[in-house]
């Protein structure tokens, strides 16, 4: 229940000739606690339980490539694979209505993160830490591999498992 540093702590103040000493050491880890219990019931199950990394998906309308990088992201064991882990927000380069995650239109924020072409994906990390840039289309089992690399949690995952060794 207790660390060891505020278990021997409380032993030493056990030793004190002053039980009021002792009384509001005990108050104070008693409410240190109910404070780090209450946090977390107040958190919302999103921002609690969810990862970090969020995965920007630039596309344009009419683009045959982007339409295929779609139909992969819609796939049901890509949807599996992601599922908690990543958050993909699809972003139209020649749209102009804000993002309500970025309050900022597609075209600006195509610009802010250096997109110059459709599809581009942009893995982004804790802070808004820009962790890989890949312009262009994928194959599935490319895009898989990439996905399995980086973000983090998925190395035993039944998706990331399955490698070729076929040359």
């Amino acid at each position: 229940m207790f660390g060891n540093g505020q278990f021997l702590y409380i032993l030493r103040a056990a030793r004190l000739a002053c039980p009021l000493q002792f009384i509001a050491i005990m108050k104070r880890i008693r409410l240190t606690v109910i404070f780090c219990i209450l946090s977390l019931l107040l958190l919302p199950a999103s921002k609690a339980f969810t990862s970090e990394i969020k995965m920007l998906f630039f596309y344009r309308t009419g683009c045959p490539f982007c339409t295929q990088m779609e139909k992969i992201l819609n796939e049901p064991d890509m949807k599996s694979l992601l599922l908690g882990r990543a958050r993909v927000i699809r972003i139209n380069i020649q749209g102009r209505e804000k993002m309500p995650a970025f309050g900022k239109g597609g075209i600006d924020l195509a610009k802010e993160f250096k997109v110059y072409g459709a599809p581009t994906i942009i893995l982004l990390g804790t802070g808004e830490k820009v962790l890989l840039k890949i312009p262009g289309a994928l194959s599935k089992q490319d895009f898989r591999d990439v996905v399995c690399q980086y973000i983090p949690g998925l190395g035993g995952k039944k998706g990331c498992a399955e490698q070729t060794n076929a040359l």
